[in-house]
């Protein structure tokens, strides 16, 4: 019975392989280009369905683009999950050089698509959401429980490799 939004991208790619549709009144949204619109879009998606539960899956880069958006479904009581995969990274754009460049890139190039190791779970929590940070896989089932019965905003902060790649996302 849950609102599923997945990002653009690497997040796109991560949740659309690992959410299985059986069911013909199941559907997935997913941008198709729009850098960040998972966050915000489950927040109106929680609104629409206030009864549902909802979970947004986002990468880091994207996430940044509405992280203050934290305080709007804080003051107005948005109840919406939010999972961020957090590789520090543009990870897809990193895919990209790497092709280019062999693998060799220098570190001035890294800076094209890496980002500051950060704390969502701690942010989050500065704005008055609860903040969950996974480090482990099998953390995220009891951090996932914890948030669809919090009964608040959630951003769960879900640390990632880098080197990780969505199993659709593979191409030779």
């Amino acid at each position: 019975d849950c609102v599923v939004l997945g990002d653009t991208g690497h997040s796109g790619m991560w949740m659309g392989g690992m959410y299985d549709l059986s069911h013909p009144e199941q559907s997935y949204m997913r941008s198709a280009g729009h850098l960040g619109w998972a966050f915000s879009a489950g927040l109106g998606a929680k609104c629409a369905v206030p009864d549902r539960p909802v979970l947004a899956f986002n990468g880091d880069s994207g996430f940044w683009y509405h992280l203050s958006e934290i305080e709007t479904a804080v003051r107005w009581n948005i109840n919406a999950v939010t999972l961020v995969n957090n590789n520090a990274s543009g990870n897809q754009s990193k895919r990209g050089f790497d092709r280019a460049y062999g693998g060799e890139q220098t570190e001035q190039a890294h800076e094209l698509w890496k980002l500051n190791v950060v704390n969502f779970a701690e942010i989050a929590e500065s704005m008055g959401a609860l903040g969950i940070r996974v480090e482990k896989p099998g953390e995220l089932k009891s951090a996932l429980d914890r948030a669809f019965s919090a009964n608040r905003p959630v951003v769960i902060d879900c640390v990632s490799d880098i080197e990780a790649m969505a199993p659709l996302a593979v191409t030779e």
